[in-house]
């Protein structure tokens, strides 16, 4: 009789998964190598292959690295076509295959694996990197033992895993922090696609003239700026602790993987305390996080900032309140302030203009426009539209607000905020971008999953509503086994479309002897008939 190996006694089960304190608070430790341990179908699995290692893992790091090489072996075993290689580890499947690229996106998008479907005409696509793994994990016998919580986190894991490796990907860098801030301004020097509205417009010596700040930078190896950002070196905040704040990132392509590189080059240099935060909600004044992540939105940041009018102004992310008299600058409304500093026009300006509140940036702009944010219409300043994807040619969407259609691997509008816009399947329980690749997916499905019907050509869910009958094949000279729908078997029969003959139903029988058609008859009894 095999047993959990992971704990010998009560005193080894306490010390793996007792419960611990948090304040109030109580959870219990490991639960979720627990919840392998426990599971009716790993000791299954462990059975059938004679192979009880599964229990004796004693931790979750070994854990993850036990259940990532065996599903990766997995593929091997079950003779799976095709190959992907994703985090330098191979694994197998019969949909699924990388190409020269090793799963990394050509937009290089964090978030995503690039792939080839060969059940979708060989198409490369790319799919949200959890999702993936998911969909790799269950074409394994391994994979289907697994409790649903485990295959999460080993999910969750590989995302993680997968961002890393992206940012390993990237080209050779030098980090350089200095006060060129016509360098980082300039469009000769910053590589294609950053999408800064201040690019080559005369309005850096802002951050040399008016505030302490310093100009980052990560330069390639041919000399051009992959990714860029001011730092504030002297950032206060209610309790008069100095910070030293890194600035809205601007990269290459708009890759949030080269923002986040810079951010890390930072970090590891020492060169600041936070940063704004990567990808969503930049554009928030108050968006920034600390060097371990944690956010410092409920900070209230100002900065010293000399400006006059007449003097040059860049266009400001955060600290964009501006106290004329007091001359400061906070990330914050409810304060005294005379002038917003997120203007596009390089200097002090008297509200004469007509002004229209943006709310992604919150703040007015000259000319705004129409997006959408987690499935809401809000405006945004005309002029900076980077966080925007104009798609299908009809509005500006959100990343978040945008998905992959699990049929056809298009984009489409994200289920999370868009559901009544989408193509909802309660057979598949997904949702799809038209309704052809919905029916395309519940045929599929249904091939997949439940039990073909040959008389009526049809999908049935419950194997019991069907029973067998004998249709007739002519070329062949025999009859085959064929399924029908069994509660209209009898209209079939005072139809006679069918004929039962003692337990048997045929399609086609011998009309004289009212026998079946492979039944052999002496001549004399069919005269006497």
């Amino acid at each position: 009789m095999n047993k959990i190996q992971s704990f010998n006694n009560a005193q080894e089960f306490q010390e793996l998964f007792g419960i611990q304190e948090h304040g109030e608070v109580k959870s219990r430790r490991n639960k979720i190598l627990l919840a392998l341990l426990k599971s009716k179908s790993v000791w299954a699995y462990c059975r059938e292959c004679d192979d009880w290692s599964l229990l004796a893992i004693k931790s979750m790091p070994e854990m993850k690295t036990t259940l990532t090489k065996m599903i990766a072996d997995a593929g091997v075993h079950q003779g799976l076509d095709y190959t992907v290689v994703l985090n330098g580890t191979t694994y197998h499947s019969n949909t699924y295959e990388t190409d020269s690229y090793r799963g990394v996106p050509e937009d290089g998008s964090i978030a995503f694996v690039r792939y080839i479907n060969h059940d979708n005409n060989d198409g490369v696509f790319k799919m949200r990197a959890g999702r993936f793994y998911s969909k790799l994990i269950d074409e394994t016998n391994i994979g289907q033992a697994l409790p649903q919580q485990v295959k999460t986190w080993l999910c969750e894991e590989f995302s993680q895993d997968w961002q890393v490796y992206i940012a390993g990907t990237l080209p050779n860098y030098t980090l350089l922090v200095d006060h060129d801030f016509a360098e980082i301004y300039s469009g000769e020097a910053c590589s294609a696609g950053m999408n800064s509205c201040m690019i080559d417009r005369g309005f850096h010596n802002f951050y040399r003239d008016s505030v302490k700040a310093k100009a980052a930078r990560l330069v390639g190896d041919d000399g051009m700026i992959l990714a860029r950002c001011i730092i504030f070196t002297e950032v206060h905040d209610e309790d008069d602790k100095v910070w030293r704040l890194a600035e809205r990132q601007y990269a290459k392509d708009q890759s949030d993987i080269l923002k986040r590189a810079l951010v890390d080059a930072l970090i590891k240099a020492k060169e600041i305390d936070g940063y704004k935060q990567v990808g969503a909600d930049c554009g928030n004044s108050r968006g920034f996080v600390d060097v371990e992540g944690n956010s410092l939105s409920h900070k209230k940041f100002w900065i010293d900032c000399d400006l006059d009018w007449g003097d040059k102004l860049s266009y400001q992310d955060s600290f964009k309140y501006y106290n004329l008299n007091s001359n400061i600058a906070y990330n914050y409304t409810d304060v005294d302030y005379s002038y917003n500093l997120d203007t596009t026009n390089g200097q002090l300006e008297d509200d004469d203009e007509d002004m229209y509140y943006a709310e992604w940036q919150d703040r007015d702009a000259y000319e705004i426009t129409d997006v959408y944010y987690h499935g809401s219409e809000i405006t945004c300043d005309s002029d900076c539209m980077e966080d925007f994807t104009y798609w299908n040619d009809n509005y500006y969407h959100s990343e978040d607000d945008l998905d992959e259609c699990p049929e056809c691997g298009g984009t489409m509008l994200s289920p999370e905020y868009y559901a009544d816009e989408l193509f909802y399947s309660e057979i598949t329980g997904e949702h799809y971008c038209c309704q052809k690749c919905k029916d395309a997916a519940e045929l599929q499905f249904k091939k997949d999953n439940w039990h073909y019907c040959d008389f009526d050509q049809k999908y049935y869910e419950q194997d019991d509503i069907l029973t067998t009958y004998n249709a007739w094949n002519e070329e062949l000279g025999m009859y085959e086994t064929k399924t029908v729908n069994i509660e209209i078997v009898e209209v079939y029969i005072n139809c006679e479309i069918l004929f039962r003959i003692g337990d048997e139903l045929y399609d086609e029988i011998n009309e004289q002897t009212e026998l079946p058609l492979d039944v052999e008859v002496e001549e004399e009894a069919l005269i006497e008939v």
